[in-house]
């Protein structure tokens, strides 16, 4: 009888777990708007412990830029800073920064202001160069931040002596560098280089206790169009076909270093609340952008949404049209998750050219009119010439959540 009444005991404690679990609230959103009410973007989002943080510059308060670099790299964290200072957060609550760059001479003096910033744990880096930042810039940093510091740790262990965190562990999130330093002095081949990416990812997420298949999303950053199908075939061994992360490809002019590619990643340590969104559209671009990648990919209420391009191949349309063809591919998406453009958090905006930083920004708001837009970061990342049509491309983060 005691037996049975145990039994029936913890019997009920899970049922009511799982209830609890089934019928627990989405996390909370609330944007932050960005100085004179912009329409194009907020300056920070809040979902639940997790701040999104819009591309900064370095301008100054009343216009104009510091005069030197050191300066400008200062400047452009202090900005940063103003954003995460509206939701009571500082430099130390950042997990992950991404820091683009239009000449990597300038790499040494960021990497020096960093340190000068980020004395301890400091949060996970990717840099690039890039080709042209908007209104005049030398730098740009968007970042995501964490509001409980007692839930966020730094993996250290494979790294002692950088100055950013390979990894850093945010409540139920890894956030995975991409900054990682290259053998001094060798020059490897690039699907070595590729196979040197994934093992250091794989170290990281071993330290924390995960493998590959905890990876939501993936941003792998290639200074050559023509090395995508080399990267494709490497990357999808690490991943069971149709169980890929949601993933953006993104071709910039340069890196630190003796590399032509770049990883970073999101893993969770949710793998309950880990799940992928199938038969969702990803119609247009270069059918190579889409290899080895999910459409969208859940990590609990957070769901990372693969980038979508705006050319067909074989068909040249204007900027506009490629705009709306990235949104609707989007939207396609983002309903098969039971989502829509509301519930985007966080946008990465390419162009091809930055002259086309203006008309974007004309038809970008119309597509957020029923609400308001989530942070944006955009730029030029490539100064060459890609094998397609493709004028603009976009990655989109979003939320399952209740807005305060």
């Amino acid at each position: 009888m005691k037996k049975m009444t145990f039994s029936l005991i913890v019997g009920m404690v899970f049922l009511a777990f799982f209830t609890q679990m089934l019928w627990a609230e989405p996390a909370v959103k609330k944007f932050f708007p960005s100085e004179g009410g912009s329409k194009l973007y907020s300056s920070g989002v809040m979902v639940g412990k997790t701040y999104f943080v819009a591309g900064s510059g370095s301008a100054l308060q009343g216009g104009g830029q510091p005069e030197t670099f050191p300066d400008q790299a200062r400047q452009c964290w202090k900005n940063i800073e103003k954003t995460l200072q509206m939701a009571g957060l500082g430099l130390g609550n950042v997990v992950q920064c991404w820091i683009m760059l239009d000449d990597l001479k300038n790499y040494q003096a960021m990497d020096d202001v960093f340190a000068e910033l980020f004395p301890t744990n400091p949060p996970a880096r990717t840099t690039l160069g890039i080709a042209t930042i908007p209104q005049g810039n030398h730098i740009e940093i968007t970042a995501i931040a964490y509001t409980d510091l007692s839930e966020r740790k730094c993996t250290r262990n494979m790294f002692s002596s950088i100055k950013f965190s390979p990894g850093v562990i945010a409540g139920n999130t890894l956030y995975i560098s991409g900054d990682f330093v290259p053998t001094k002095g060798e020059k490897r081949t690039f699907p070595e280089q590729v196979t040197q990416s994934m093992t250091i990812v794989g170290g990281i997420l071993q330290e924390a206790g995960l493998d590959y298949s905890n990876i939501v999303w993936s941003n792998v950053y290639l200074d050559k169009y023509s090395n995508l199908g080399a990267f494709n075939k490497i990357y999808s061994e690490f991943f069971p076909k149709g169980n890929e992360p949601a993933r953006a490809n993104v071709f910039v002019n340069n890196f630190p270093g003796n590399i032509n590619i770049k990883f970073a990643c999101i893993a969770t340590l949710d793998k309950a609340g880990h799940k992928v969104v199938r038969d969702a559209g990803m119609k247009c671009g270069p059918p190579e952008l889409y290899e080895s990648s999910s459409p969208a990919v859940w990590a609990g209420d957070m769901l990372y949404l693969s980038a979508q391009y705006g050319s067909t191949p074989g068909q040249k349309t204007a900027l506009e049209e490629q705009i709306d063809q990235v949104m609707k591919s989007h939207q396609d998406i983002l309903q098969k998750a039971g989502l829509d453009f509301k519930d985007i958090v966080s946008a990465n905006v390419f162009l091809r050219t930055i002259d086309d930083y203006g008309p974007l920004n004309k038809v970008y708001p119309n597509y957020f009119t029923a609400s308001r837009p989530g942070v944006r970061t955009c730029f030029q990342p490539f100064g060459g010439s890609e094998p397609n049509d493709t004028l603009v491309r976009m990655y989109f983060f979003a939320a399952r959540t209740k807005t305060e």
